[in-house]
């Protein structure tokens, strides 16, 4: 008897089979085989798209290790995958086939297999698989494009301080839903305020594929904190003052958790407030993007931030909790306040912090960032303090504190100082360094580090092009191009490697062991330069190659530094802590 294994995947497509029907169907066609199903895989509300899913992942890992299993059923091929790139499905299908899994299709009775017919018929299903996906983002944003411009809601979390208002398509009020603290919802009725119906934590209210959505004002301590936190930003209260102002009346956030900072800065700068609906100011759609009005297919995929000429901006969508004037003073103070606190280089953020990502709490584990505490003059100290503490979340770290900044980064600067001067005189070290450019020579001129990055490429794409013919059958390979291809690779490797070899007969004899003693001292003087005068992205990528973590222990005003076993032994600091009047 076979022994097979079931997969089955739903996603957010109401049309689609639910998990147990397909289970179910697996099971019922695996018994009239003759086969037993002994485990079934499944993924949840994820798209087919998507080729690094759980259940999928945890599939292949089972079909490469257990031998006794000879086939894996799928209800049907769109169920395996909906791959952007047609190749994507059919070399997971190989892949399953090369463990020695016959693959099958429950709904058809069709098998995967290597022949000429049933590769060319795979292409051709997996790429309208992947259409289908591609239409639908198409026929989506146009159906998103039209709801902002008639200033209804396009998803996503409602802002805090409003609850959703679902509408019919003639804007007649049908239900109010609003989030609860403990994660619950309560659909509400639109004339009389009365709680119809609740929703229980761990669900979500969905409203019927007809209805709309637009925003409508929520209860009045909701708004009125929302309204407070607008005016008293606009008149200059820190970020943190009203975080914790916020926390200490009771509200929380439409997820149940305290207010942070980031929250509170998201809140400030969403158009929402002043009741514009604004759409298209980022995209994480894998298949289109929104650009000049018109919807262009994407290449790439990831998080994608829209320049301001592609927004889709509709005014007076719904009732704004804070009026224009007020909304535009507090988006003058935000930039200003990033002009301020952010110094941008091309597209990069930097920190002025050394230990930026090395340092954390010894109380939560938390990050700990660099913040400078200015007097009435003006001049400056900073400091590092607990990001977790500090965004209002005292039940995870309840320690207040501060650690001077030079202290600890001059400490670590002098370490590194220490043991660049004892490896300037190890000779050890400079018999190593001169064994390795030894090893290493024949590849330092430019041109010969060209050729090698090309003959990389070359052998890089020929690899990818053996995985593709090992999947598929001739025919199928050599009516795709495949081989051709890979003649052409032949060819371009050869090419490369008679220019790599012409290049190494005119390679430069290596230097005698002194010389490479000079050049060594003169790269450690360098690296004694950027200690002293160099950029903090150069001391922080230098700092980087000794220290593994540092961590802040206040309970005995201590700092303890982590460093590379090769480099130094673990070195304690302590007496680093201000007391908490000299903190945030």
């Amino acid at each position: 008897m076979i022994r097979a294994v079931g997969y089955i995947r739903r996603s957010t497509d109401k049309q689609d089979l639910s998990l147990e029907q397909q289970e179910a169907k697996l099971r019922e066609y695996a018994l009239s085989q003759g086969w037993e199903m002994v485990e079934v895989f499944a993924d949840d509300a994820v798209s087919g798209s998507e080729m690094d899913r759980p259940g999928l992942k945890r599939l292949l890992d089972y079909a490469e290790r257990v031998c006794d299993v000879g086939a894996v059923v799928a209800w049907d091929r769109n169920r395996l995958a909906r791959p952007k790139d047609p190749m994507d499905g059919m070399l997971l299908e190989r892949r399953l086939i090369g463990c020695g899994k016959r693959v099958v299709y429950a709904a058809t009775g069709q098998e995967a297999d290597r022949s000429f017919a049933g590769g060319l018929l795979g292409y051709v299903e997996h790429y309208q698989n992947g259409d289908y996906l591609r239409k639908l983002s198409r026929d989506t944003m146009r159906g998103l494009v039209n709801r902002a411009q008639r200033g209804l809601w396009t998803g996503g979390p409602i802002p805090y301080g409003y609850d959703r208002l679902i509408v019919d398509q003639d804007g007649a009020a049908k239900r109010i839903v609003r989030d609860m603290p403990d994660r619950s919802q309560v659909v509400l009725s639109p004339e009389r305020g009365e709680v119809v119906e609740t929703v229980a934590a761990g669900r979500r209210y969905s409203k019927q594929e007809h209805e709309l959505c637009t925003l409508v004002p929520s209860e009045s301590a909701r708004v009125r904190a929302v309204q407070r936190m607008f005016c008293d930003y606009a008149a200059g209260k820190p970020i943190r003052k009203l975080r914790d102002e916020l926390n200490r009346t009771g509200l929380r956030t439409a997820r149940g958790r305290i207010f942070t900072a980031a929250t509170i800065h998201h809140m400030l700068e969403n158009h929402a407030y002043a009741g514009v609906c604004v759409y298209n100011q980022r995209t994480e759609s894998k298949w289109h993007r929104l650009t000049g009005g018109q919807s262009r297919e994407r290449q790439d995929e990831g998080l994608e931030t829209r320049p301001e000429a592609d927004w889709i901006v509709t005014e007076d969508a719904w009732a704004a909790l804070v009026d224009r004037e007020t909304f535009e003073a507090v988006q003058k103070r935000r930039k200003a306040s990033k002009i301020a606190n952010v110094r941008m280089t091309g597209n990069k953020v930097h920190s002025e912090n050394l230990l930026t990502g090395l340092f954390f709490c010894g109380v939560c584990g938390g990050k700990m960032f660099g913040w400078t505490k200015r007097n009435s003059r003006g001049y400056g100290k900073r400091y590092y303090t607990c990001a977790t503490h500090h965004r209002g979340d005292e039940d995870a770290c309840p320690k207040r504190y501060s650690i001077p900044a030079e202290l600890v980064e001059d400490h670590i600067l002098g370490l590194i100082r220490q043991d660049l001067r004892r490896l300037a005189d190890d000779d050890k070290l400079h018999e190593y360094v001169a064994q390795e450019v030894q090893r290493l020579t024949g590849g330092q001129a430019d041109a010969k580090r060209e050729l090698q990055q090309r003959l990389a490429e070359v052998d890089q794409r020929a690899a990818r092009l053996r995985d593709h013919l090992k999947s598929l059958d001739t025919q199928t390979a050599e009516t795709l191009g495949l081989y051709s291809e890979a003649r052409e690779l032949a060819q371009q490797r050869m090419q490369v490697e008679c220019d790599l070899a012409d290049a190494r007969k005119g390679s430069p004899e290596l230097p005698d062991l002194g010389e490479i003693r000079d050049k060594a001292a003169e790269a450690f003087e360098r690296l004694e330069d950027v200690l002293t005068g160099g950029t903090i992205e150069e001391k922080r990528e230098l700092i980087g190659l000794y220290v593994q973590t540092i961590k802040a222990e206040p309970d005995s005003y201590s700092v303890q530094i982590s460093l590379y076993p090769a480099m130094f032994t673990a070195v304690l600091a302590g007496g680093g802590f201000e007391p908490p009047t000299s903190g945030l």
